[in-house]
């Protein structure tokens, strides 16, 4: 079962490096968390807030799958325009569809690079 299970991952990995969301193989009912967003529910509210990560996303390499059962530790790095970030996604895989993805990372250099392109208040 586990070796499925990192195929239903990796398929979901390359959909992200490709942009190409449709490809993923989630559950109609999947359900996504992450420290920058609130709990997404439903696949199509899912893949459209991965659309918008997009712009965001410039490259990713996996390092490493830890799996058992139906549930998976990926461990990658994410290229994005505010440098390399280290990432841990716990997904929860039924059938061959994603039914849960859970993102660890430290936020802090989006948060950061996001408060320096904002456009400054206007004084009164």
């Amino acid at each position: 079962m586990s070796e499925e299970v990192i195929r239903t991952v990796d398929a979901y990995l390359r959909a992200l490096a490709r942009k190409d969301i449709s490809a993923a193989p989630l559950h109609p009912e999947v359900t996504f968390e992450s420290p920058l967003s609130p709990l997404i529910q439903g696949s199509d509210a899912v893949r459209q807030a991965f659309t918008g990560f997009f712009p965001a996303i410039k490259g990713i390499k996996v390092n490493r799958h830890i799996a058992n059962g139906e549930w998976c530790a990926v461990l990658f790095e994410m290229e994005t325009p505010f440098g390399t970030l280290p990432m841990v996604d716990w997904l929860h895989v039924i059938d061959g569809q994603i039914k849960s993805i859970r993102v660890y990372f430290d936020p802090r250099p989006i948060v950061d690079g996001l408060s320096k392109t904002a456009p400054a208040e206007a004084s009164h």
